[in-house]
């Protein structure tokens, strides 16, 4: 019988160290403008090496629920890799459209606007304060413009980010 016991508290201390490992997965709503909100998927790694800010391609309306579920883009490589990176190290925040920004077109021609640089800057601020990690942000396909765009208007010398890089559907 106490080699049982020793093999059970063996087992559980085991599956509280793997559990206490794993990514966590939260949703976030954060205000960037007045009177709108940023939801986004945040996976946050044991011990974080960086973060990436993932834009979408598409229309970007992700239309992520309370409970992380999303109504759109599930196969869109950002999206559905999301674990994988954080499994690497990284902090992964994936963003919906903002809260004005919730219907048909989503972000359509939103990409170079100042209200989509202003959102994306409370992003980063957002991810820099509560990660203390150097923030890369990451577009695919129509993200791309996002990021392309925000980082020509907020490249200032030690910049809220710390790069970009782009990805193509194909």
């Amino acid at each position: 019988m106490p080699i049982i016991k020793q093999l059970l508290a063996s087992s559980i201390l085991a599956l509280s160290f793997l559990l206490n490992a794993r990514t966590i997965q939260t949703v976030v709503d954060i205000p960037t403008r007045p009177g709108v909100t940023q939801r986004m998927i945040v996976l946050t790694p044991p011990e974080p090496k960086a973060a990436v800010v993932r834009l979408a391609g598409g229309h970007g309306g992700l239309q992520v629920f309370s409970n992380g579920l999303m109504k759109w883009g599930e196969a869109n490589f950002l999206v559905r890799t999301r674990q994988l990176f954080a499994e690497r190290g990284l902090t992964v925040v994936l963003l919906d459209a903002p809260s004005d920004r919730q219907t048909p077109p989503y972000l359509g021609v939103f990409h170079q606007t100042p209200e989509h640089v202003a959102d994306l800057k409370a992003v980063i601020a957002w991810l820099r304060e509560n990660s203390k990690v150097p923030v890369w942000l990451v577009g695919t396909s129509r993200g791309t413009q996002s990021a392309a765009y925000v980082a020509t208007q907020l490249s200032e010398p030690n910049g809220p980010f710390s790069g970009f890089d782009f990805y193509h559907p194909d």
